[in-house]
């Protein structure tokens, strides 16, 4: 157990899951904000701009947060597969097939989705209390279906490299 708890906290991994923590964090007050625009703007009379509204609310800051965070995440998933590449061959040796080793990495990347969700919902809760003026966040169906597609779209995209990685691997060139 002890071993197996050494193995999933190298620092790739924590690295992994701190970046997806800050871009799950600034995306999910991106959607919080994008729901109270859409309610403020619903009991308005339609003579604010939606754009310079929008624009005000600090979307394209979350966004680029984001997008750095994903960067971010390519590169440390990169690093990673060098890394777990040694493994991913011996697997290969002894008969996994591509599929079986796409799954596993599918499903270690979820794993760390999930801590980092964790997290970012304890971080969001801890801004919350420290101002609550600033971060409102409230559980409407908009915010748990846009964090939902986010989750979605972060997995594809992170492991969109160790899956080419995986297909190219040959066992007999990495282990000797």
């Amino acid at each position: 157990m002890l071993q197996h708890l050494k193995r999933k906290c190298r620092p790739t991994t924590v690295l992994l899951v701190i970046g997806f923590a800050i871009s799950l964090t600034s995306v999910l007050i991106g959607i919080s904000s994008i729901n109270s625009i859409l309610i403020s703007l619903s009991e308005m009379d339609g003579d604010t701009p939606i754009y310079l509204t929008m624009q005000n609310t600090g979307l394209s800051l979350a966004l680029a947060i984001y997008i750095f965070s994903i960067a971010n995440c390519l590169v440390v998933t990169n690093y990673w597969m060098i890394t777990q590449e040694r493994d991913m061959a011996i697997y290969k040796a002894f008969g996994w097939s591509n599929i079986q080793l796409i799954k596993a990495i599918i499903a270690d990347m979820a794993g760390t989705l999930s801590i980092s969700l964790c997290i970012s919902i304890a971080l969001l809760g801890l801004l919350e209390h420290w101002n609550t003026a600033l971060f409102s966040i409230q559980l409407t169906p908009f915010f748990l279906i846009g964090t939902l597609i986010l989750l979605l779209f972060t997995l594809t995209v992170s492991t969109a490299i160790p899956i080419v990685k995986i297909m190219k691997i040959h066992p007999a060139e990495v282990i000797s």
